[in-house]
């Protein structure tokens, strides 16, 4: 592709994780380098060269990769671990609603679904019309323990008295564009400060503000609406910890199956009150977190490339599509 094209440029050090490159505008074109890689000779070859160019698909791309213990290329086509284009502006909805055929009374709720297209450890999904578990309904859930095809696991949810059935969700693959974000409330713990559970992962820093509100069902109606400071954090938990002595209060409830339909328990931003100074200048909801960007596959033939190797990438804009 001309170089007389390329509007912007960079590089960056491999996790070997996916790797989100956020760009100032779309992109017609887009070509990645492992400077690392470029170097050696691995037996078995690695892939040193990575270009994509609309309209591929999502996950697709082109892989220049060294055969085996040599410097000579040969060129690959990807079906997955590619290039993905994202603009988080386009919809919040992800992929097509699917099937629940259970949802367990394990301590981490699991869901048992075919097919699970479209879903990733940590990915957020929206569950409806579950039987048996119609508290669950239109809520978030942060996912972990994918088994393709077979079932997931809600690791921030309370667990449930009685297993759910027949249902549907969908991914969502873009949040609302606006941080900090309200957050749905699965468990409350009481005491001289408040550790609340978020079903998704929440996002929120020691010392950000945010409104508790929890209606008469969850039972504990002594803190709700009110409005604490972000102590600590616990991110494999999922939990924050608040300044609101909440010693005696009534006991958190999550809702069951019976109780529906309800007011769901929500965590809301508020106010810009962070109580360290030039911490969270904006700490309600104001931080437009929408962009466009690529998402760059990790892994010893990806994109992504595998942790340590220096990446180095371009994209562009052609004259005529």
């Amino acid at each position: 592709m001309a170089d007389n094209t390329i509007i912007q440029q960079g590089f960056f050090t491999s996790d070997g994780c996916d790797k989100i490159i956020k760009l100032r505008s779309g992109v017609d074109w887009m070509e990645v380098t492992n400077h690392t890689q470029a170097a050696l000779h691995p037996n078995p070859g690695v892939g040193v060269k990575y270009f994509w160019q609309k309209p591929m698909a999502a996950g697709t791309g082109n892989e220049y990769k060294k055969v085996n213990a040599e410097h000579t290329l040969t060129m690959v086509g990807m079906a997955a671990g590619g290039f993905t284009y994202r603009d988080t502006t386009n919809s919040p909805l992800g992929d097509p609603i699917a099937t629940i055929t259970a949802i367990s009374t394990a301590a981490a709720p699991v869901v048992s679904a075919n097919p699970t297209t479209g879903i990733e450890d940590n990915c957020i999904v929206r569950l409806t019309n579950v039987t048996n578990a119609s508290q669950l309904g239109g809520m978030d859930f942060t996912v972990n323990n994918l088994i393709a095809d077979t079932s997931f696991a809600l690791p921030f949810m309370a667990q449930l008295a009685l297993a759910g059935t027949n249902g549907t969700f969908r991914v969502i693959a873009y949040e609302n564009s606006f941080y900090p974000k309200k957050r749905y409330i699965s468990k409350i713990a009481v005491g001289v400060t408040t550790t609340i559970t978020l079903t998704v992962t929440h996002g929120f820093t020691v010392g950000q503000k945010v409104r508790v509100i929890v209606p008469a069902i969850y039972s504990t109606t002594e803190i709700n609406n009110q409005t604490g400071t972000v102590t600590a954090i616990d991110a494999g938990n999922n939990t924050i910890t608040l300044d609101i002595d909440s010693t005696g209060y009534t006991a958190f409830t999550f809702p069951a199956h019976a109780d529906t339909p309800f007011s769901h328990a929500l965590i809301v931003p508020v106010g810009e009150s962070g109580e360290l100074d030039y911490v969270n200048t904006f700490d309600d909801a104001t931080l437009n977190t929408d962009y466009i960007g690529m998402v760059l596959g990790g892994g010893a033939n990806g994109p992504g490339g595998v942790n340590g190797d220096v990446m180095y990438w371009k994209a562009g804009k052609s004259f005529n599509m």
